[in-house]
């Protein structure tokens, strides 16, 4: 188990080869008693659809895999992958409220809800529901350094960490209803 309260941070990093469009890129660094991990994305790329992977000696293998969008897999189709099994993700696409357009999933019989906490489209929070847990990142806006914040708050767990961090290397930004017009409108006028 984790402390109570601690507070990480993971570097970007990207390659510097091949071609801009599949360049791939994450966050790397120590997570304390959770150790070192490294998220990449793309890891592969199954037709239009990214995956992105989580890698440590103390996390488990964790996947997201979605439609492409900015260079990551969206939550458009999205399918998260646990120890190798996959597991169903749910959310409501209509809803109003950043609440509301929570990804919820379950691990283990642990139910989980991934949101947006403000109406920053960088700034997401994974609670494990009924114990308390909650892990809040930070990742930077283009021009404000390399490097994303991982809060984790309550007993968490190696699962729990793991979870939180591979969700940085996947664009959710249709969390928020705002972000979710603004991915509509980039889709539709990719010009804009």
């Amino acid at each position: 188990m984790g402390s109570r309260e601690s507070e990480y941070t993971l570097k970007r990093w990207k390659a510097h080869s091949g071609s801009w469009w599949h360049r791939k890129h994450g966050y790397q660094g120590s997570l304390g008693n959770f150790g070192r991990v490294e998220v990449e994305t793309p890891v592969r790329i199954r037709g239009n659809r990214y995956v992105t992977e989580i890698r440590g000696k103390s996390v488990p293998f964790v996947a997201f895999c979605g439609w492409q969008y900015g260079g990551k897999p969206s939550l458009v189709f999205g399918e998260l992958t646990v120890a190798g099994e996959i597991v169903p993700v749910q959310r409501d696409r209509w809803a109003l409220s950043r609440q509301g357009r929570a990804l919820r999933f379950e691990v283990d019989g642990r139910a989980y809800r991934y949101y947006a906490p403000s109406r920053r489209h960088r700034h997401r929070a994974l609670a494990r529901e009924g114990v308390g847990v909650e892990i809040v990142t930070r990742r930077p806006r283009r021009g404000e350094g390399k490097s994303a914040t991982v809060s984790v708050r309550g007993p968490a767990d190696a699962m729990d960490v793991a979870l939180a961090v591979l969700l940085c290397g996947v664009n959710t930004r249709n969390l928020t209803p705002g972000g979710a017009v603004r991915t509509f409108l980039y889709r539709v006028f990719p010009f804009l």
